[in-house]
C-alpha cells in the first residue's frame, strides 16, 4: 500500500468518527447547522471510497483495450467528488433554507461547543497531511479529497460562530451559517469538477513544467534545438512529445542515442513523467525527420 492509499484510509476513519459525532450531537440538540457539518464529513468517506478505488485502478498496467493505461481512472474519481460535494452542498442548503422558513429550536449546550471544536482540529490537521501527501505524490484525487476535508474544518468552524450568536439570542444564526456552508461546499465541488474536466480534455501540465521540459532536453549535448513541444495530463502522470533538432551529419545511431538520453533525462528530472516521445529532425532541413524514438512506459 502506497502512501496516498494510506492517508486515504485514515481519512476514512476519522472523517467517518467525526461525521457521526457531529450528526448525532447536531440531532440531540437541534442544530441544522451541526447537523450540515456532520453530513459533510460523512460525505468525505464516501467520496474517499471512490478515491482509493481509483487510485488503484489508476496503477494497472496497460492492456489490450487500454494500450496508455488506466490513468484517467484517478481523474475520474476526482469527477466524482466533485458531484458529491455538489450534491452535499445543495442538501445542506435545502436544510438551511427550511430552517429559515420553519425556525428551529437549538440548544447551544457546552457539549455541542465540544464536539464542535475537536471537529475543527482534526478536519483540520488531517486536511493539511492529505494536500500534502497529494502534492508530494502527484495524485491529484487525494489533493481534492484533502481540500473536502478542509472544507470540513471551515465548516465546523462556522458552526462554532453561529453557536456562539446563537447563545447569544440569534437563533436564526445557525440556519445562516449552514447556508454560508453549503455555498463553500458547491464552491469546491465545481472547482475540482473543472480542473477533472480540463484533465480529461488533456490539459497542459501548465506553462512552468513546460519550459522545464524544454530546458531539460536542450541541456542534452547534441541538441541544438527543439519544438512541437506538448504534454498532457493523464491522471497524476504526464504525457509528453517533442522535436529535437540536430547536427544533419551526424549518423543516424548517433541521432537515435541523443533522443534517448532525451527521454531519459526528461524522466529523470520532470516529476510525474510517464511517458517522453521523441522525433528526431535535421536542423535546417524541410524533412520529416531522419529518426523518431518512441518510449512508454
Amino acid at each position: 500500500m502506497n502512501l496516498a492509499e494510506r492517508i486515504t484510509l485514515i481519512s476514512m476513519l476519522v472523517t467517518t468518527t467525526i461525521g457521526l459525532a457531529e450528526f448525532t450531537a447536531g440531532v440531540v440538540f437541534g442544530s441544522i447547522a451541526v447537523i450540515a457539518a456532520g453530513m459533510d464529513a460523512i460525505a468525505d468517506t464516501f467520496t474517499s471510497v471512490g478515491v482509493i478505488t481509483g487510485l488503484r485502478v489508476s496503477r494497472r498496467p496497460p492492456d489490450a483495450d487500454h494500450l496508455y493505461g488506466h490513468r484517467q481512472a484517478e481523474t475520474l474519481a476526482s469527477a466524482f467528488l466533485s458531484i458529491a460535494l455538489i450534491f452535499a452542498g445543495t442538501r445542506i442548503a435545502y436544510s438551511a433554507i427550511d430552517g429559515l422558513y420553519h425556525g428551529t429550536a437549538i440548544t447551544a449546550s457546552i457539549q455541542l461547543f465540544v464536539v464542535i471544536l475537536m471537529a475543527v482540529v482534526v478536519s483540520a490537521v488531517l486536511a493539511r497531511y492529505k494536500i500534502a501527501i497529494g502534492k508530494k505524490t502527484g495524485n491529484l484525487s487525494v489533493v481534492a479529497d484533502g481540500y473536502h476535508t478542509l472544507t470540513d474544518a471551515l465548516s465546523a468552524a462556522a458552526v462554532l460562530i453561529g453557536l456562539g450568536l446563537v447563545k447569544m439570542g440569534f437563533s436564526a444564526a445557525d440556519s445562516i451559517v449552514a447556508l454560508a456552508i453549503s455555498a463553500l461546499v458547491i464552491r469546491w465541488g465545481v472547482g475540482i469538477g473543472w480542473n477533472a474536466i480540463n484533465t480529461l480534455m488533456g490539459a497542459s501540465p501548465g506553462p512552468r513544467v513546460m519550459a522545464d521540459i524544454k530546458k531539460v532536453a536542450l541541456s542534452v549535448q547534441g541538441v541544438r534545438d527543439c519544438h512541437r513541444l506538448r504534454a498532457r495530463k493523464v491522471g497524476s502522470r504526464i504525457f509528453a512529445d517533442l522535436h529535437l533538432l540536430v547536427d544533419p551529419r551526424i549518423h543516424v545511431d548517433e541521432a537515435h542515442a541523443i533522443a534517448s538520453k532525451v527521454e531519459h533525462r526528461i524522466k529523470d528530472k520532470i516529476p510525474n513523467m510517464s511517458s517522453v516521445i521523441v522525433h528526431v529532425e535535421p536542423l535546417g532541413r524541410r524533412s520529416s525527420g531522419k529518426v523518431s524514438n518512441r518510449s512508454q512506459s
